[in-house]
């Protein structure tokens, strides 16, 4: 398979230090991994953890000048083949569904014509949400991909559907995804 240019879009939910071990997975496969940070996610992991383990500069702030004259939400969504946000939370599927563009994240991802993976990671009630599930059938009906969510401890200390789905499983969903 042909290396891509993955951008992972990492949001603040407990599950966020899963994603270090998808970037690991993708670099290792030889992909070329690009993070974007929301502001809340660097309350749960580091840029410097990503940074580390992508190789790449982390992104998060919209408004932060780049080291080029370009775009950074509009050059990071034509550099993507693939964006994942993995874990993605209620909030920030909601704010694609309502084509809210107040972060890095959610410009990138209403940018970019590639397709969009998202990994639910949240509190059971959160997901089965009437809202939260509108939203997400929004997103289905404009061609964004989930992997859902399964039923495993959630960091309330509850059991239900809302823990973020194996790595295996969204790897695969990758692969399938880029061929």
């Amino acid at each position: 398979m042909q290396k891509k240019n993955i951008v992972i879009g990492i949001t603040a939910s407990i599950a966020a230090y899963k994603a270090c071990d998808l970037i690991n997975h993708l670099r290792k496969k030889g992909h070329n991994i690009i993070c974007i940070m929301t502001r809340e996610a660097e309350e749960f992991i580091t840029r410097l953890t990503l940074e580390t383990l992508s190789g790449n500069k982390v992104y998060g702030d919209m408004f932060k000048l780049p080291d080029r004259r370009d775009i950074a939400h509009v050059s990071l969504a034509e550099k993507a083949d693939l964006i994942v946000i993995c874990p993605a939370t209620a909030n920030i599927i909601g704010k694609i569904a309502s084509g809210l563009c107040d972060d890095l994240l959610t410009a990138t991802v209403i940018s970019s014509t590639s397709p969009v993976l998202i990994a639910p990671a949240m509190n059971d009630k959160m997901y089965k949400n009437k809202i939260t599930q509108r939203n997400i059938e929004t997103l289905k009906k404009a061609g964004y991909k989930f992997i859902d969510p399964v039923r495993g401890h959630l960091a309330c200390g509850y059991v239900g559907v809302g823990h973020l789905a194996d790595l295996t499983g969204i790897l695969k969903r990758i692969e399938k995804i880029l061929k």
